[in-house]
Protein backbone atom coordinates (compact mmCIF):
# COMPACT_ATOMS: atom_id res chain seq x y z
CA UNK A 1 0.00 0.00 0.00
CA UNK A 2 1.41 3.30 -1.03
CA UNK A 3 1.10 6.50 0.93
CA UNK A 4 -0.52 9.38 -0.89
CA UNK A 5 1.66 12.14 0.62
CA UNK A 6 -1.05 14.76 0.28
CA UNK A 7 -0.06 18.43 0.27
CA UNK A 8 -0.54 20.50 3.37
CA UNK A 9 -3.69 22.60 3.34
CA UNK A 10 -4.95 25.16 5.76
CA UNK A 11 -7.46 23.88 8.33
CA UNK A 12 -9.96 26.39 6.96
CA UNK A 13 -9.90 24.55 3.64
CA UNK A 14 -11.58 21.56 5.27
CA UNK A 15 -13.87 23.34 7.68
CA UNK A 16 -17.13 22.50 5.85
CA UNK A 17 -18.71 19.11 5.21
CA UNK A 18 -18.45 19.55 1.44
CA UNK A 19 -14.78 20.49 1.61
CA UNK A 20 -14.03 17.56 3.89
CA UNK A 21 -15.75 15.13 1.54
CA UNK A 22 -14.02 16.55 -1.54
CA UNK A 23 -10.63 16.28 0.09
CA UNK A 24 -11.27 12.81 1.45
CA UNK A 25 -12.82 11.27 -1.64
CA UNK A 26 -10.77 13.23 -4.16
CA UNK A 27 -7.44 12.34 -2.55
CA UNK A 28 -7.83 8.76 -1.37
CA UNK A 29 -10.38 7.08 -3.66
CA UNK A 30 -9.11 7.63 -7.24
CA UNK A 31 -6.31 5.06 -6.84
CA UNK A 32 -8.96 2.38 -6.14
CA UNK A 33 -11.15 3.08 -9.18
CA UNK A 34 -11.28 -0.51 -10.46
CA UNK A 35 -12.40 -2.12 -7.22
CA UNK A 36 -14.75 0.76 -6.55
CA UNK A 37 -16.27 0.29 -10.02
CA UNK A 38 -16.86 -3.42 -9.33
CA UNK A 39 -18.55 -2.54 -6.06
CA UNK A 40 -20.70 0.09 -7.76
CA UNK A 41 -21.82 -2.34 -10.49
CA UNK A 42 -22.64 -4.90 -7.78
CA UNK A 43 -24.71 -2.27 -5.95
CA UNK A 44 -26.66 -1.52 -9.12
CA UNK A 45 -27.29 -5.24 -9.60
CA UNK A 46 -28.61 -5.43 -6.03
CA UNK A 47 -30.96 -2.52 -6.64
CA UNK A 48 -32.23 -3.97 -9.93
CA UNK A 49 -32.84 -7.43 -8.47
CA UNK A 50 -34.71 -5.96 -5.50
CA UNK A 51 -36.91 -3.87 -7.81
CA UNK A 52 -37.61 -6.85 -10.10
CA UNK A 53 -38.44 -9.03 -7.09
CA UNK A 54 -41.07 -6.48 -6.06
CA UNK A 55 -42.37 -6.29 -9.66
CA UNK A 56 -42.83 -10.10 -9.97
CA UNK A 57 -45.24 -10.10 -7.05
CA UNK A 58 -47.91 -8.67 -9.39
CA UNK A 59 -47.96 -11.67 -11.83
CA UNK A 60 -47.46 -14.03 -8.88
CA UNK A 61 -50.76 -12.85 -7.38
CA UNK A 62 -52.85 -11.95 -10.43
CA UNK A 63 -51.73 -14.71 -12.80
CA UNK A 64 -50.49 -17.50 -10.57
CA UNK A 65 -52.47 -17.43 -7.33
CA UNK A 66 -55.77 -15.68 -8.14
CA UNK A 67 -56.22 -17.09 -11.67
CA UNK A 68 -54.56 -20.42 -10.70
CA UNK A 69 -52.22 -20.53 -13.70
CA UNK A 70 -49.53 -23.03 -12.70
CA UNK A 71 -47.24 -22.11 -15.61
CA UNK A 72 -47.15 -18.46 -14.55
CA UNK A 73 -46.65 -19.52 -10.94
CA UNK A 74 -43.69 -21.75 -11.84
CA UNK A 75 -42.10 -19.07 -14.04
CA UNK A 76 -42.41 -16.39 -11.38
CA UNK A 77 -41.00 -18.65 -8.66
CA UNK A 78 -38.01 -19.58 -10.84
CA UNK A 79 -37.48 -15.90 -11.64
CA UNK A 80 -37.61 -14.93 -7.95
CA UNK A 81 -35.14 -17.68 -7.00
CA UNK A 82 -32.77 -16.61 -9.80
CA UNK A 83 -33.00 -12.98 -8.73
CA UNK A 84 -32.25 -14.01 -5.15
CA UNK A 85 -29.12 -15.91 -6.22
CA UNK A 86 -27.96 -13.01 -8.39
CA UNK A 87 -28.61 -10.56 -5.56
CA UNK A 88 -26.62 -12.71 -3.13
CA UNK A 89 -23.62 -12.80 -5.48
CA UNK A 90 -23.83 -9.03 -6.00
CA UNK A 91 -24.09 -8.48 -2.23
CA UNK A 92 -20.86 -10.41 -1.76
CA UNK A 93 -18.87 -8.39 -4.29
CA UNK A 94 -20.39 -5.14 -3.06
CA UNK A 95 -19.57 -5.88 0.58
CA UNK A 96 -16.09 -7.28 -0.01
CA UNK A 97 -14.79 -4.60 -2.37
CA UNK A 98 -16.29 -1.70 -0.45
CA UNK A 99 -14.76 -2.97 2.80
CA UNK A 100 -11.43 -3.48 0.98
CA UNK A 101 -11.49 0.08 -0.35
CA UNK A 102 -12.52 1.47 3.05
CA UNK A 103 -9.73 -0.35 4.88
CA UNK A 104 -7.19 0.67 2.23
CA UNK A 105 -8.19 4.32 2.50
CA UNK A 106 -7.78 4.18 6.28
CA UNK A 107 -4.36 2.53 5.90
CA UNK A 108 -3.30 5.30 3.51
CA UNK A 109 -4.61 7.94 5.89
CA UNK A 110 -2.74 6.35 8.79
CA UNK A 111 0.49 6.37 6.78
CA UNK A 112 0.07 10.02 5.78
CA UNK A 113 -0.91 11.03 9.29
CA UNK A 114 2.07 9.23 10.83
CA UNK A 115 4.40 10.77 8.24
CA UNK A 116 3.16 14.24 9.18
CA UNK A 117 3.32 13.68 12.94
CA UNK A 118 6.73 11.98 13.11
CA UNK A 119 8.31 14.98 11.34
CA UNK A 120 6.87 17.54 13.74
CA UNK A 121 9.09 19.52 16.11
CA UNK A 122 9.14 19.11 19.87
CA UNK A 123 6.73 21.99 20.44
CA UNK A 124 4.05 20.02 18.62
CA UNK A 125 4.44 17.09 21.00
CA UNK A 126 4.32 19.42 23.99
CA UNK A 127 0.81 20.53 23.01
CA UNK A 128 -0.50 17.17 21.71
CA UNK A 129 -0.48 14.35 24.30
CA UNK A 130 0.56 10.91 23.09
CA UNK A 131 -2.81 9.37 23.96
CA UNK A 132 -4.63 12.00 21.90
CA UNK A 133 -2.39 11.34 18.90
CA UNK A 134 -2.92 7.59 19.24
CA UNK A 135 -6.69 8.09 19.31
CA UNK A 136 -6.49 9.71 15.88
CA UNK A 137 -5.12 6.44 14.44
CA UNK A 138 -7.71 4.22 16.11
CA UNK A 139 -11.19 5.45 17.04
CA UNK A 140 -11.21 8.52 14.78
CA UNK A 141 -10.12 6.74 11.62
CA UNK A 142 -12.40 3.77 12.26
CA UNK A 143 -15.36 6.15 12.38
CA UNK A 144 -14.09 7.68 9.18
CA UNK A 145 -13.88 4.24 7.55
CA UNK A 146 -17.48 3.54 8.54
CA UNK A 147 -18.52 6.82 6.92
CA UNK A 148 -16.64 6.05 3.68
CA UNK A 149 -18.15 2.58 3.27
CA UNK A 150 -21.63 3.78 4.19
CA UNK A 151 -21.48 6.58 1.62
CA UNK A 152 -21.43 3.87 -1.05
CA UNK A 153 -23.20 1.04 0.75
CA UNK A 154 -26.17 3.19 1.69
CA UNK A 155 -25.72 6.33 -0.39
CA UNK A 156 -25.32 4.64 -3.78
CA UNK A 157 -27.07 1.30 -3.23
CA UNK A 158 -30.02 2.62 -1.27
CA UNK A 159 -30.53 5.52 -3.64
CA UNK A 160 -30.55 3.09 -6.59
CA UNK A 161 -32.96 0.78 -4.75
CA UNK A 162 -35.29 3.70 -4.01
CA UNK A 163 -35.26 4.74 -7.68
CA UNK A 164 -35.97 1.17 -8.85
CA UNK A 165 -38.79 0.64 -6.38
CA UNK A 166 -40.33 4.00 -7.22
CA UNK A 167 -40.26 3.00 -10.91
CA UNK A 168 -42.17 -0.18 -10.09
CA UNK A 169 -44.64 1.77 -7.98
CA UNK A 170 -45.26 4.19 -10.85
CA UNK A 171 -45.79 1.26 -13.20
CA UNK A 172 -48.34 -0.34 -10.90
CA UNK A 173 -50.35 2.82 -10.08
CA UNK A 174 -49.19 6.39 -10.66
CA UNK A 175 -51.87 7.87 -8.38
CA UNK A 176 -50.79 5.75 -5.42
CA UNK A 177 -47.18 6.63 -6.22
CA UNK A 178 -48.04 10.34 -6.28
CA UNK A 179 -49.56 10.01 -2.82
CA UNK A 180 -46.49 8.11 -1.63
CA UNK A 181 -44.16 10.75 -3.04
CA UNK A 182 -46.09 13.39 -1.11
CA UNK A 183 -46.28 11.63 2.26
CA UNK A 184 -43.08 9.53 2.41
CA UNK A 185 -40.64 12.47 2.17
CA UNK A 186 -42.01 13.62 5.54
CA UNK A 187 -39.59 11.12 7.06
CA UNK A 188 -36.66 13.18 5.77
CA UNK A 189 -37.50 16.35 7.69
CA UNK A 190 -35.87 15.24 10.99
CA UNK A 191 -32.68 14.11 9.22
CA UNK A 192 -31.03 17.51 9.03
CA UNK A 193 -31.50 18.30 12.70
CA UNK A 194 -30.41 14.82 13.75
CA UNK A 195 -27.30 15.21 11.61
CA UNK A 196 -26.29 18.46 13.26
CA UNK A 197 -26.75 16.98 16.73
CA UNK A 198 -24.80 13.83 15.83
CA UNK A 199 -21.84 15.82 14.54
CA UNK A 200 -21.80 17.99 17.66
CA UNK A 201 -22.03 15.09 20.12
CA UNK A 202 -19.59 12.97 18.12
CA UNK A 203 -16.98 15.73 18.33
CA UNK A 204 -17.51 16.10 22.09
CA UNK A 205 -17.33 12.34 22.53
CA UNK A 206 -14.08 12.01 20.57
CA UNK A 207 -12.51 14.84 22.56
CA UNK A 208 -13.56 13.26 25.88
CA UNK A 209 -12.13 9.88 24.78
CA UNK A 210 -8.84 11.60 23.94
CA UNK A 211 -8.70 13.20 27.41
CA UNK A 212 -9.51 9.89 29.08
CA UNK A 213 -6.83 8.07 27.07
CA UNK A 214 -4.29 10.70 28.10
CA UNK A 215 -5.23 10.30 31.77
CA UNK A 216 -5.04 6.49 31.59
CA UNK A 217 -1.67 6.65 29.89
CA UNK A 218 -0.38 9.05 32.52
CA UNK A 219 -1.59 6.88 35.42
CA UNK A 220 -0.14 3.69 33.99
CA UNK A 221 3.21 5.31 33.21
CA UNK A 222 3.56 6.68 36.75
CA UNK A 223 2.03 3.73 38.60
CA UNK A 224 5.12 3.36 40.83
CA UNK A 225 4.78 6.92 42.07
CA UNK A 226 1.02 6.52 42.47
CA UNK A 227 1.43 3.46 44.65
CA UNK A 228 4.46 4.79 46.49
CA UNK A 229 2.55 7.89 47.62
CA UNK A 230 -0.69 5.92 48.21
CA UNK A 231 -2.55 8.08 45.69
CA UNK A 232 -4.65 5.26 44.24
CA UNK A 233 -7.92 6.81 45.43
CA UNK A 234 -6.91 10.20 44.07
CA UNK A 235 -6.14 8.70 40.65
CA UNK A 236 -9.37 6.68 40.71
CA UNK A 237 -11.37 9.82 41.36
CA UNK A 238 -9.60 11.78 38.62
CA UNK A 239 -9.97 8.94 36.14
CA UNK A 240 -13.61 8.36 37.08
CA UNK A 241 -14.36 11.97 36.16
CA UNK A 242 -12.99 11.35 32.67
CA UNK A 243 -14.87 8.05 32.38
CA UNK A 244 -18.09 9.78 33.42
CA UNK A 245 -17.44 12.49 30.85
CA UNK A 246 -17.00 9.87 28.11
CA UNK A 247 -20.18 8.15 29.30
CA UNK A 248 -22.17 11.40 29.25
CA UNK A 249 -21.07 12.41 25.76
CA UNK A 250 -21.57 8.88 24.45
CA UNK A 251 -25.10 8.69 25.87
CA UNK A 252 -25.99 11.98 24.22
CA UNK A 253 -24.89 10.66 20.84
CA UNK A 254 -26.64 7.33 21.50
CA UNK A 255 -29.86 9.14 22.40
CA UNK A 256 -29.87 11.07 19.12
CA UNK A 257 -28.97 7.95 17.14
CA UNK A 258 -31.63 5.91 18.93
CA UNK A 259 -34.42 8.41 18.37
CA UNK A 260 -33.65 9.15 14.73
CA UNK A 261 -34.50 5.70 13.31
CA UNK A 262 -37.81 5.11 15.15
CA UNK A 263 -38.92 8.66 14.37
CA UNK A 264 -38.39 8.15 10.67
CA UNK A 265 -39.96 4.67 10.87
CA UNK A 266 -43.08 6.01 12.63
CA UNK A 267 -43.57 8.72 10.03
CA UNK A 268 -43.08 6.12 7.30
CA UNK A 269 -45.65 3.79 8.88
CA UNK A 270 -48.21 6.59 9.03
CA UNK A 271 -47.52 7.37 5.40
CA UNK A 272 -48.03 3.72 4.38
CA UNK A 273 -51.28 3.62 6.35
CA UNK A 274 -52.60 6.54 4.29
CA UNK A 275 -51.47 4.81 1.12
CA UNK A 276 -53.26 1.58 2.06
CA UNK A 277 -56.47 3.49 2.79
CA UNK A 278 -56.39 5.15 -0.62
CA UNK A 279 -55.51 1.84 -2.31
CA UNK A 280 -58.60 0.25 -0.77
CA UNK A 281 -60.80 2.73 -2.59
CA UNK A 282 -58.86 2.13 -5.84
CA UNK A 283 -59.37 -1.65 -5.62
CA UNK A 284 -63.06 -1.21 -4.78
CA UNK A 285 -63.43 0.94 -7.91
CA UNK A 286 -61.66 -1.71 -10.02
CA UNK A 287 -58.82 0.66 -10.95
CA UNK A 288 -56.21 -1.50 -9.21
CA UNK A 289 -55.75 -5.27 -9.17
CA UNK A 290 -54.82 -7.15 -5.97
CA UNK A 291 -51.57 -8.25 -7.57
CA UNK A 292 -50.63 -4.71 -8.57
CA UNK A 293 -51.46 -3.52 -5.06
CA UNK A 294 -49.38 -6.34 -3.52
CA UNK A 295 -46.45 -5.41 -5.78
CA UNK A 296 -46.89 -1.74 -4.94
CA UNK A 297 -47.06 -2.43 -1.20
CA UNK A 298 -44.03 -4.71 -1.38
CA UNK A 299 -42.13 -1.82 -2.97
CA UNK A 300 -43.49 0.63 -0.41
CA UNK A 301 -42.50 -1.63 2.51
CA UNK A 302 -39.07 -2.44 1.08
CA UNK A 303 -38.40 1.24 0.37
CA UNK A 304 -38.59 2.06 4.08
CA UNK A 305 -35.32 0.24 4.73
CA UNK A 306 -33.22 2.21 2.21
CA UNK A 307 -34.84 5.41 3.44
CA UNK A 308 -33.77 4.46 6.97
CA UNK A 309 -30.35 3.64 5.52
CA UNK A 310 -30.09 7.16 4.18
CA UNK A 311 -31.11 8.48 7.59
CA UNK A 312 -28.42 6.41 9.32
CA UNK A 313 -26.00 7.38 6.58
CA UNK A 314 -26.34 10.99 7.56
CA UNK A 315 -25.65 10.18 11.22
CA UNK A 316 -22.63 8.03 10.41
CA UNK A 317 -21.45 10.58 7.86
CA UNK A 318 -21.55 13.36 10.44
CA UNK A 319 -19.54 11.22 12.89
CA UNK A 320 -17.03 10.45 10.14
CA UNK A 321 -16.76 14.09 9.06
CA UNK A 322 -16.13 15.11 12.64
CA UNK A 323 -13.30 12.56 12.78
CA UNK A 324 -12.05 13.73 9.37
CA UNK A 325 -11.94 17.33 10.55
CA UNK A 326 -9.84 16.37 13.57
CA UNK A 327 -7.55 14.18 11.45
CA UNK A 328 -6.98 16.73 8.69
CA UNK A 329 -6.50 19.53 11.22
CA UNK A 330 -3.67 17.45 12.69
CA UNK A 331 -2.23 16.69 9.26
CA UNK A 332 -2.38 20.37 8.32
CA UNK A 333 -0.56 21.51 11.45
CA UNK A 334 2.36 23.48 10.00
CA UNK A 335 5.90 22.29 10.66
CA UNK A 336 7.88 25.05 12.33
CA UNK A 337 11.15 23.18 11.83
CA UNK A 338 11.55 22.05 8.23
CA UNK A 339 13.93 22.11 5.29
CA UNK A 340 14.07 25.43 3.49
CA UNK A 341 13.41 25.39 -0.25
CA UNK A 342 17.11 25.66 -1.12
CA UNK A 343 18.52 23.66 1.79
CA UNK A 344 21.92 22.08 1.15
CA UNK A 345 23.62 18.96 2.39
CA UNK A 346 25.64 19.68 5.53
CA UNK A 347 29.28 18.61 5.18
CA UNK A 348 31.10 18.16 8.46
CA UNK A 349 34.86 17.83 8.30
CA UNK A 350 35.85 19.22 11.71
CA UNK A 351 32.73 19.77 13.78
CA UNK A 352 33.10 23.37 14.97
CA UNK A 353 29.83 24.76 16.38
CA UNK A 354 29.06 28.47 16.70
CA UNK A 355 26.06 30.10 18.34
CA UNK A 356 25.68 33.67 17.05
CA UNK A 357 23.30 36.04 18.88
CA UNK A 358 20.87 33.23 19.70
CA UNK A 359 17.51 34.17 21.21
CA UNK A 360 14.67 31.71 21.74
CA UNK A 361 11.26 33.00 22.79
CA UNK A 362 8.26 30.71 23.24
CA UNK A 363 4.77 31.48 21.94
CA UNK A 364 3.68 32.49 25.44
CA UNK A 365 6.32 35.24 25.42
CA UNK A 366 8.73 33.49 27.79
CA UNK A 367 12.38 33.86 26.75
CA UNK A 368 14.43 30.69 27.24
CA UNK A 369 17.71 31.95 25.73
CA UNK A 370 18.66 35.56 25.09
CA UNK A 371 21.43 37.01 22.89
CA UNK A 372 23.75 34.04 23.47
CA UNK A 373 27.12 33.72 21.74
CA UNK A 374 29.21 30.61 22.11
CA UNK A 375 32.01 29.01 20.12
CA UNK A 376 32.62 25.27 20.49
CA UNK A 377 35.94 24.41 18.80
CA UNK A 378 36.13 21.27 16.69
CA UNK A 379 37.08 18.17 18.63
CA UNK A 380 36.64 19.81 22.02
CA UNK A 381 34.34 18.91 24.88
CA UNK A 382 32.08 21.63 26.25
CA UNK A 383 30.01 21.08 29.37
CA UNK A 384 26.83 23.05 30.07
CA UNK A 385 25.98 23.45 33.75
CA UNK A 386 23.54 25.47 35.77
CA UNK A 387 20.46 25.25 37.92
CA UNK A 388 17.30 23.56 36.67
CA UNK A 389 15.62 25.74 34.05
CA UNK A 390 18.81 27.60 33.20
CA UNK A 391 18.49 26.69 29.50
CA UNK A 392 20.99 23.82 29.21
CA UNK A 393 18.71 21.31 27.48
CA UNK A 394 17.14 24.04 25.36
CA UNK A 395 20.56 25.09 24.07
CA UNK A 396 21.52 21.49 23.36
CA UNK A 397 18.19 20.88 21.52
CA UNK A 398 18.95 23.75 19.15
CA UNK A 399 21.93 21.90 17.65
CA UNK A 400 19.92 19.07 15.96
CA UNK A 401 17.14 21.63 15.28
CA UNK A 402 14.52 20.14 17.57
CA UNK A 403 13.69 23.83 17.90
CA UNK A 404 14.72 26.79 15.80
CA UNK A 405 15.93 29.97 17.53
CA UNK A 406 13.76 33.06 17.26
CA UNK A 407 16.81 35.12 16.34
CA UNK A 408 20.43 34.45 15.42
CA UNK A 409 22.02 31.48 13.72
CA UNK A 410 23.95 28.31 14.51
CA UNK A 411 26.90 27.33 12.31
CA UNK A 412 28.64 23.99 11.97
CA UNK A 413 31.95 24.27 10.14
CA UNK A 414 30.77 27.66 8.90
CA UNK A 415 27.50 26.32 7.47
CA UNK A 416 24.14 27.53 8.75
CA UNK A 417 22.24 24.54 10.06
CA UNK A 418 18.94 26.26 9.17
CA UNK A 419 20.01 26.28 5.53
CA UNK A 420 21.06 22.62 5.68
CA UNK A 421 18.79 19.63 5.29
CA UNK A 422 17.57 18.14 8.55
CA UNK A 423 18.62 14.66 7.44
CA UNK A 424 22.23 15.62 6.71
CA UNK A 425 22.42 17.63 9.95
CA UNK A 426 21.17 14.85 12.19
CA UNK A 427 23.24 12.23 10.40
CA UNK A 428 26.30 13.92 11.91
CA UNK A 429 24.95 13.99 15.46
CA UNK A 430 24.66 11.29 18.13
CA UNK A 431 22.37 11.96 21.08
CA UNK A 432 22.14 10.34 24.50
CA UNK A 433 19.53 11.77 26.85
CA UNK A 434 18.48 11.20 30.42
CA UNK A 435 15.13 9.78 29.25
CA UNK A 436 16.39 6.73 27.42
CA UNK A 437 14.38 5.49 24.44
CA UNK A 438 14.38 1.69 24.29
CA UNK A 439 12.31 0.25 21.46
CA UNK A 440 10.32 -2.99 21.54
CA UNK A 441 13.01 -4.80 19.58
CA UNK A 442 16.17 -6.82 20.13
CA UNK A 443 19.18 -5.54 22.03
CA UNK A 444 21.21 -5.58 18.81
CA UNK A 445 18.55 -3.59 16.92
CA UNK A 446 18.38 -1.03 19.71
CA UNK A 447 22.14 -0.51 19.67
CA UNK A 448 22.20 -0.27 15.86
CA UNK A 449 19.16 2.04 15.78
CA UNK A 450 21.15 5.04 14.58
CA UNK A 451 23.30 2.96 12.23
CA UNK A 452 21.27 0.03 10.80
CA UNK A 453 24.21 -1.04 8.63
CA UNK A 454 26.42 -1.70 11.66
CA UNK A 455 28.01 -5.14 11.72
CA UNK A 456 27.58 -7.61 14.55
CA UNK A 457 31.19 -7.03 15.57
CA UNK A 458 30.65 -3.26 15.73
CA UNK A 459 27.53 -3.72 17.84
CA UNK A 460 29.28 -6.00 20.29
CA UNK A 461 32.31 -3.72 20.52
CA UNK A 462 30.07 -0.69 21.20
CA UNK A 463 28.28 -2.66 23.91
CA UNK A 464 31.61 -3.61 25.51
CA UNK A 465 32.80 0.01 25.47
CA UNK A 466 29.51 1.08 27.08
CA UNK A 467 29.78 -1.62 29.79
CA UNK A 468 26.66 -3.27 28.40
CA UNK A 469 28.05 -6.48 26.91
CA UNK A 470 28.05 -8.52 30.12
CA UNK A 471 24.38 -8.05 30.99
CA UNK A 472 23.28 -8.40 27.34
CA UNK A 473 25.23 -11.66 27.07
CA UNK A 474 23.29 -12.98 30.08
CA UNK A 475 19.89 -12.27 28.53
CA UNK A 476 17.93 -15.39 27.37
CA UNK A 477 18.83 -14.90 23.71
CA UNK A 478 21.78 -12.56 24.14
CA UNK A 479 21.82 -9.77 21.58
CA UNK A 480 18.71 -11.26 19.94
CA UNK A 481 16.62 -10.84 23.10
CA UNK A 482 13.61 -8.60 22.67
CA UNK A 483 13.86 -5.87 25.32
CA UNK A 484 10.10 -5.28 25.58
CA UNK A 485 8.10 -2.08 25.61
CA UNK A 486 10.34 0.79 26.72
CA UNK A 487 12.96 -1.73 27.84
CA UNK A 488 10.74 -3.20 30.54
CA UNK A 489 13.20 -6.08 31.00
CA UNK A 490 16.10 -3.75 31.83
CA UNK A 491 17.07 -1.63 34.82
CA UNK A 492 17.54 2.11 34.48
CA UNK A 493 21.32 1.80 34.34
CA UNK A 494 21.15 -0.94 31.75
CA UNK A 495 18.89 1.18 29.55
CA UNK A 496 21.39 4.02 29.78
CA UNK A 497 24.25 1.79 28.71
CA UNK A 498 22.24 0.57 25.71
CA UNK A 499 21.72 4.22 24.73
CA UNK A 500 25.43 4.97 25.08
CA UNK A 501 26.29 1.93 22.96
CA UNK A 502 23.85 3.27 20.34
CA UNK A 503 25.74 6.58 20.27
CA UNK A 504 29.06 4.75 20.05
CA UNK A 505 28.04 2.64 17.09
CA UNK A 506 26.71 5.66 15.17
CA UNK A 507 30.27 7.05 15.05
CA UNK A 508 29.04 10.63 14.51
CA UNK A 509 31.47 13.59 14.58
CA UNK A 510 29.24 15.56 16.98
CA UNK A 511 28.14 14.03 20.27
CA UNK A 512 25.39 15.39 22.53
CA UNK A 513 25.21 13.98 26.04
CA UNK A 514 22.29 15.04 28.23
CA UNK A 515 22.80 13.40 31.62
CA UNK A 516 24.27 10.38 29.83
CA UNK A 517 25.61 8.74 32.99
CA UNK A 518 22.88 9.77 35.41
CA UNK A 519 21.50 6.24 35.99
CA UNK A 520 24.75 4.34 36.25
CA UNK A 521 26.24 2.79 39.34
CA UNK A 522 29.76 3.80 40.32
CA UNK A 523 31.48 0.81 38.71
CA UNK A 524 29.57 1.12 35.41
CA UNK A 525 30.02 4.88 35.41
CA UNK A 526 33.80 4.54 35.51
CA UNK A 527 33.73 2.11 32.60
CA UNK A 528 31.39 4.30 30.56
CA UNK A 529 33.40 7.44 31.30
CA UNK A 530 36.47 5.73 29.90
CA UNK A 531 34.48 4.70 26.80
CA UNK A 532 33.13 8.21 26.43
CA UNK A 533 36.60 9.70 26.76
CA UNK A 534 37.74 7.43 23.94
CA UNK A 535 34.68 8.35 21.85
CA UNK A 536 35.04 12.09 22.50
CA UNK A 537 38.63 12.17 21.32
CA UNK A 538 38.80 14.38 18.21
CA UNK A 539 35.02 14.76 18.29
CA UNK A 540 32.99 17.83 19.20
CA UNK A 541 31.03 16.99 22.34
CA UNK A 542 28.42 18.95 24.24
CA UNK A 543 27.70 17.57 27.70
CA UNK A 544 24.97 18.39 30.19
CA UNK A 545 25.56 16.98 33.66
CA UNK A 546 24.15 17.74 37.07
CA UNK A 547 26.82 15.51 38.57
CA UNK A 548 29.74 17.89 38.11
CA UNK A 549 32.35 15.24 38.91
CA UNK A 550 31.69 13.73 35.45
CA UNK A 551 32.70 16.87 33.54
CA UNK A 552 35.82 18.05 35.37
CA UNK A 553 37.99 17.07 32.38
CA UNK A 554 35.91 19.10 29.88
CA UNK A 555 37.92 21.54 27.74
CA UNK A 556 35.52 24.28 28.75
CA UNK A 557 32.63 24.52 31.19
CA UNK A 558 29.85 26.97 30.38
CA UNK A 559 27.63 28.12 33.24
CA UNK A 560 24.10 29.16 32.25
CA UNK A 561 21.58 31.14 34.25
CA UNK A 562 18.16 32.12 32.87
CA UNK A 563 19.31 31.49 29.31
CA UNK A 564 22.48 33.58 29.55
CA UNK A 565 26.13 32.62 29.91
CA UNK A 566 27.44 33.85 33.26
CA UNK A 567 30.77 31.99 33.45
CA UNK A 568 33.16 30.09 31.18
CA UNK A 569 36.40 28.25 31.82
CA UNK A 570 38.01 25.04 32.90
CA UNK A 571 37.06 23.26 36.10
CA UNK A 572 40.10 24.66 37.96
CA UNK A 573 39.62 28.23 36.73
CA UNK A 574 35.94 28.29 37.65
CA UNK A 575 36.66 26.95 41.14
CA UNK A 576 39.28 29.66 41.64
CA UNK A 577 36.78 32.26 40.43
CA UNK A 578 34.44 31.28 43.28
CA UNK A 579 31.30 32.11 41.34
CA UNK A 580 28.17 30.12 40.51
CA UNK A 581 30.10 27.03 39.40
CA UNK A 582 32.12 26.92 42.60
CA UNK A 583 28.88 27.25 44.55
CA UNK A 584 27.32 24.31 42.69
CA UNK A 585 30.50 22.27 43.19
CA UNK A 586 30.55 22.87 46.92
CA UNK A 587 26.87 21.90 47.21
CA UNK A 588 27.57 18.51 45.60
CA UNK A 589 30.56 17.82 47.86
CA UNK A 590 28.43 17.88 50.99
Amino acid sequence: MKSTNIPIQTPASTSTSGALLRRLLGTYLPQHKKKLAIAMVAMLVVSITMSLSAYYIQPLFDGGLINRRIGVLNTVIIALISLSILKGIAYYYQGYYMEWVGQHVIADLQKDLFAKIIDQDLRFYQTNPTATLTARFTSDLQRLKAAITQIFHAGVRDTAVIIGLLANMLYQDWQLTLLAVVVLPLSFFPIRQFGRLMRKYSRLNQESIGRMSHKLNESFQHVRQVQAFTMEDHERNRTNLHIDDVFATTVRAVRVRAISSPTVELIGTIAIGLIMLFAGYRIADGALTPGAFASFMASAVIIIRPIKGLTNLNNILQEGLSAAHRTFALMDEPRRVRDLSKAKQLKVSKGEIKFEDITLTYSDGKTAIESLNLNIPAGKTIALVGSSGAGKSTLLNLIPRFFDPTEGQILIDGQSIKHSTLFSLRQHIALVTQDVAIFDDTAAANIAYGNPSATEAEIIQAAKDAAAHDFIDQLPDGYNTNLGENGVKLSGGQKQRIAIARALVSNSPILLLDEATSNLDTVSERKVQKALEKLMANRTTVVIAHRLSTITAADEIVVLDSGEITEKGTHTKLLNKRGKYAELWQMQQK
